[in-house]
């Protein structure tokens, strides 16, 4: 009598052993539905994040032909202020294109890092504050390129400096 099965392990042939049956399942847990996922944003960063692009935009927009004309605007200035006539027109001109594209430039720079933050979920109402600020300085430090090279202004720089 040959037996094909395989030489029994740890008893398992043996004959009268009982056989242990499985356990029985434990009922199954009911399921709670998945709480809903948190925004990955903050709602109070996004809200004055986009009004400080939206600001910028206007700005940029609203102030596009002052600075096309950024020599009259400087004229009028002059006047105001008593100074002799403001003769730089030709510079002021090309002064003023270079202030509209710096600030278009500096303008779309913030709203993609912002865009890109924002979609990251980290706080972003620091970027067109950063932007606004460069901005800022580039409109001063070209508006004081314009004035300095001006024969009216040098010649009132001289008078102010002579009479103290």
């Amino acid at each position: 009598m040959s037996d094909e099965r395989p030489a029994p392990r740890y008893g398992e042939y043996a004959p009268g052993a009982p056989r242990v049956e499985d356990p029985p399942l434990p009922p199954p847990t009911p399921v709670e539905p998945e709480p809903e996922p948190k925004p990955r944003y903050n709602t109070r960063d996004l809200i004055i994040t986009t009004a400080l692009l939206l600001v910028g935009v206007w700005d940029v927009a609203s102030r596009w032909q002052e600075y096309l004309g950024f020599g009259s605007v400087l004229a009028e200035a002059f006047a105001f202020q008593g100074l002799d006539e403001f003769t730089s027109y030709d510079e002021a001109a090309a002064v003023g294109l270079w202030m509209n594209i710096s600030r278009a430039a500096i303008l779309v720079i913030t709203i993609v890092v912002s865009l890109i933050l924002i979609s990251r979920g980290r706080i972003a109402f620091w970027v067109p504050l950063v932007g606004g600020a460069l901005a800022i300085i580039v409109l001063l430090v070209l508006s004081a390129s314009v004035m300095v090279n001006d024969p009216a202004f040098v010649d009132f720089v001289g008078r102010t400096v002579q009479q103290n």
